[in-house]
C-alpha cells in the first residue's frame, strides 16, 4: 500500500468515536487528548488530500482543545 492516508483516516475516525464515548462518560482529559490524536491524523489526511474543508474542521480543534486542557491541568484544582 503505498498511500497510507486511508488508513490514518480510519484510524482517526475511530479514535475520534472512542473520544466521544469518553466525553459522555466524563473521563476527561483523556478524551480531550484523544480528539487531539484524532483531529491530528484528520488534518493529516486533509492536508495531503489537499481538502481545505478537513482541514477547516479539524485544524481549530487545536486552538479549542489545548488551552482548555491548560486550564484544566494548571488552573482548576
Amino acid at each position: 500500500m503505498k498511500d497510507y492516508t486511508v488508513v490514518v483516516k480510519w484510524c482517526s475516525a475511530i479514535v475520534i468515536l472512542i473520544a466521544m464515548v469518553f466525553h459522555v462518560l466524563g473521563i476527561t482529559p483523556r478524551n480531550s487528548i484523544l480528539q487531539l490524536i484524532g483531529a491530528a491524523g484528520w488534518t493529516y489526511v486533509g492536508y495531503k488530500w489537499n481538502e481545505k474543508a478537513i482541514m477547516m474542521n479539524f485544524l481549530p480543534q487545536f486552538f479549542i482543545i489545548i488551552p482548555g486542557l491548560i486550564y484544566l491541568l494548571f488552573f482548576k484544582g
